[in-house]
């Protein structure tokens, strides 16, 4: 498989100046942050504890550049006593991999450091809560509740009123990355819904505060290096479910004369004027249907199922939104219209502030295309569980996907700046167990569909991985759900 180019591209007159230069020479960091959301943080199976974070890019790419003092707020991990916040794992049982919960996020671990953390990762955090948040609610939206323990800038904390490019200024990094925007664009496929202002950032709103972001970190000898925004298509939580029913043992399509049967849905269709209707080609089924489907809701009731459709989502003005579990293609479409907007604003702002952009949408959809070969013959793909690249949740990236990019930020780093850094070792993630370092009382969800991906697990990525425009409330089981507004 040939070299997979993802990173910036740099112009021949750039590399002739840079390597007949008589300065050219090893550049020494002496203080690196990252500035970004849950990806940043190292949130795995919808929680973020110190097994992730230890794992985290930033964490790797600090000590490719051997930088020694690079502090993260650490959180415990614990037991599963509760069934809300648990870490999502694979589990296997009978032969077969499925999700369960493995263990619970626990209490802040070194909450006590007398300087802001070297990482800044923000779950639930979009371009607008790294320049607006200033004053942290611990009971607030998700963006909130992080930050009380990572910006500690609550009411009468270390650092009240400050935002997290204060904080990382305090710090005098000489190396600083920058990874948002996944919340303003993605987290629309979380909700099953794509609507402009409301699960999407709007494009001018997003440019300002990116723009406002680069000012504020994008001082004067000071390498800047920002990530983009994958495609909706390119994670396991939108592509793990086909739009057709298949045999839940097999796995395979179910073919009744001999063609494959689409699930049902609410809209209507320009063949099927009453609902449910068959899903449209182009239509994404995220993996919150997998418990639905194994209730038999979107399968036809002449295939057993109870022949009603799989819900849709949408929104209720002024402050309702009602969750769903399918893209249809125009919200596809528009997801993947306002990433190319977002991205080409992430590049154009860059350019301005003297920053370089690694295109980690490229890098996704070359994995998913063709996979990444991670040597000695292991090739790391996309597929749900198995493929190595996301975790149990199917949103968020695995230990191996983050090692992933902090190599791809190290050799970025070797190419723009003409240094020769140790890339992180994939080996070493690849062979080390990623597991609990407690015992697990957590069992595979009986209600998890053919997927192993229950409505519960779906509520808990939903609320820990939303992009903090929302706050989610989940009523008794059985009753439709909502999610209000709560900025």
């Amino acid at each position: 498989m040939k070299k997979m180019g993802f990173r910036a591209a740099v112009g021949a007159a750039t590399l002739s100046a840079l390597f007949a230069s008589p300065l050219f020479s090893q550049t020494t960091f002496h203080k690196y942050v990252a500035l970004g959301d849950s990806l940043t943080a190292a949130v795995e199976g919808s929680c973020l504890v110190t097994r992730h974070q230890q794992r985290s890019y930033p964490k790797l790419v600090a000590d490719a550049l051997a930088i020694s003092d690079f502090q993260q707020p650490l959180i415990s991990e614990r037991a599963v006593t509760s069934p809300t916040g648990v870490c999502l794992g694979a589990v296997v049982a009978g032969g077969t991999i499925t999700v369960g919960a493995v263990s619970q996020q626990g209490v802040p671990t070194n909450g006590t450091l007398a300087r802001p953390y070297d990482n800044l990762g923000i779950p639930g955090a979009n371009a607008a809560h790294l320049v607006d948040l200033r004053v942290a609610n611990s009971t607030g939206d998700t963006a909130n509740r992080f930050a009380a323990a990572i910006l500690r800038n609550f009411p009468g904390g270390p650092f009240d009123g400050r935002n997290a490019i204060e904080e990382a200024n305090l710090l005098n990094p000489d190396f600083v990355t920058v990874w948002v925007g996944p919340n303003d664009v993605l987290g629309a496929a979380l909700t099953g819904t794509a609507i402009d202002g409301v699960t999407l950032t709007s494009t001018a709103v997003f440019e300002a505060k990116y723009a406002e972001l680069l000012l504020g970190v994008g001082v004067a000898g000071r390498t800047v290096v920002v990530l983009n925004v994958p495609d909706v298509s390119a994670i396991a939580f939108t592509t793990t479910i086909p739009r057709v029913l298949v045999n839940p043992t097999t796995r395979q399509p179910v073919l009744v004369g001999g063609n494959p049967v689409p699930l049902l849905g609410p809209r209507t269709t320009a063949t099927c004027s009453t609902p449910p209707c068959p899903l449209p080609e182009g239509t994404l089924v995220t993996l919150g249907a997998s418990a639905l489907l194994a209730q038999g809701l979107g399968i036809p009731a002449s295939l057993g199922g109870t022949g009603q459709p799989l819900p849709d989502g949408s929104f209720t003005p002024p402050a309702t939104l009602n969750p769903g579990v399918l893209l249809y293609p125009d919200e596809v479409a528009l997801i993947r219209q306002r990433t190319t907007e977002i991205n080409a604003r992430i590049a154009s702002v860059a350019a301005a502030r003297s920053a370089t952009v690694i295109d980690t949408h490229a890098l996704l959809d070359e994995i998913v295309a063709h996979g990444y070969e991670a040597g000695g013959g292991i090739v790391i793909t996309s597929a749900f569980l198995t493929g190595g690249l996301f975790s149990a949740d199917g949103f968020h990236l695995s230990n191996i996907g983050y090692a992933i990019v902090a190599k791809e930020i190290v050799e970025h780093v070797n190419e723009t700046k003409g240094t020769d850094f140790a890339l992180p070792d994939l080996a070493h993630t690849l062979f080390e167990p990623d597991v609990p370092v407690i015992t697990a009382t957590g069992v595979i969800d009986p209600a998890a569909g053919p997927f192993g991906f229950s409505l519960s697990m779906w509520k808990d990525l939903v609320s820990a991985a939303s992009s903090g425009e929302f706050e989610t409330v989940f009523p008794a089981p059985g009753k439709r759900f909502k999610t209000r507004l709560g900025r």
